[in-house]
């Protein structure tokens, strides 16, 4: 079968679409005809080597497409139904790959609408998006938000979700006056660059700071950050772009009366795969009626390097998905 696999760690030039063999689903996991793709900053980051990760590695963490196989154990699916996965082992830029079954959703009852293009843009970020605000933030009707790199596929889910969920006020930011503007379009009250943050967030907040603050970037940014909470307000990290840790205080939490949370995909699939799914369906339902509305673009196999280098270099604009059948 057709794959983009990568045999070394490196730049977005160590992908390569070759001919691999097929998988095989084991015990509670499903093999899925894979017919979108999508392309995630978590491709970018284990393809670089920040995390371990087995070699020769085939990247993809998001799928859509039909079921091919089971494996032993796996109920509630069938062959042919159409799916979408989050593919906890990677593999989904692939012509089959295999995912868990608990976090593998039918698309059909209120799904049976969802293009499978929609479905694989959605899977990590929209589940990503709704655990962050409903769960790690507990984001509360008329609350202030801001949301860190708002110009990107995951910003742009964060800006409608926290409208819809009831938020008084929606603050985007992002790098450049240029990314500010994109930001501005996609669910936000107001967009910022991350320069103009100190100098108008007390005003945009008459003078009490955020209750949350979505943090996906990391760096010098995430220092500054504190400043702008109100009281009682939630620092919610949910990445590192820019590949950059910081301490924090423990005392200063106390000190000044924040919280500092956290959402990480995979550790929630590790720990409690019931909360995740439940999660992933509700991002999904939340596409197919439309609250959130993720903008995509469909790539073939000879352009997920670029997508890579795009996504390294902050300047997606979309949410890319690989189109493999």
């Amino acid at each position: 079968m057709r794959a983009v696999r990568y045999t070394r760690t490196g730049g977005p030039e160590v992908l390569e679409t070759v001919e691999i063999e097929a998988p095989e689903p084991g015990p509670g996991e499903v093999l899925i005809d894979v017919t979108h793709s999508g392309v995630h900053f978590a491709d970018v980051m284990f393809r670089r080597g920040r995390f371990p990760l087995g070699l020769p590695a085939v990247p993809g963490i998001e799928a859509a497409g039909t079921v091919a196989a089971l494996g032993d154990g796996v109920t509630g699916l069938e062959v042919g139904t159409p799916v979408a996965a989050v593919l906890t082992g990677f593999g989904g830029h692939a012509e089959q790959a295999v995912a868990s079954a608990a976090t593998t959703i039918a698309l059909e009852g209120t799904l049976a609408g969802l293009s499978p293009l929609l479905a694989a843009a959605t899977a990590c970020n929209g589940a990503t998006a709704v655990g962050t605000l409903r769960g790690a933030a507990r984001l509360a009707e008329g609350e202030r938000v801001l949301v860190l790199g708002a110009a990107g596929a995951l910003g742009a889910l964060l800006g409608d979700l926290a409208r819809s969920y009831g938020a008084g006020l929606v603050v985007g930011a992002a790098g450049t006056p240029q990314r500010a503007a994109l930001a501005a379009g996609r669910g936000y009250h107001r967009a910022l660059t991350y320069g103009e943050l100190e100098s108008q967030a007390m005003e945009l907040t008459d003078g009490r700071g955020f209750d949350v603050v979505v943090d996906p970037i990391g760096g010098p940014l995430r220092e500054r950050i504190r400043p702008l909470l109100a009281v009682l307000g939630r620092h919610v990290v949910i990445g590192d772009a820019a590949d950059r840790d910081t301490s924090m205080a423990a005392n200063q939490v106390w000190y000044d009366s924040y919280s500092l949370a956290g959402y990480n995909l995979g550790a929630l699939i590790g720990r409690r795969p019931d909360l995740f799914r439940a999660q992933f369906a509700e991002a999904l339902r939340l596409v197919a009626d439309g609250t959130l509305r993720p903008e995509v673009e469909q790539i073939g196999w000879d352009a997920v390097a670029e997508a890579h280098r795009r996504l390294e270099g902050r300047s997606a604009e979309v949410k890319y998905v690989l189109r493999t059948a």
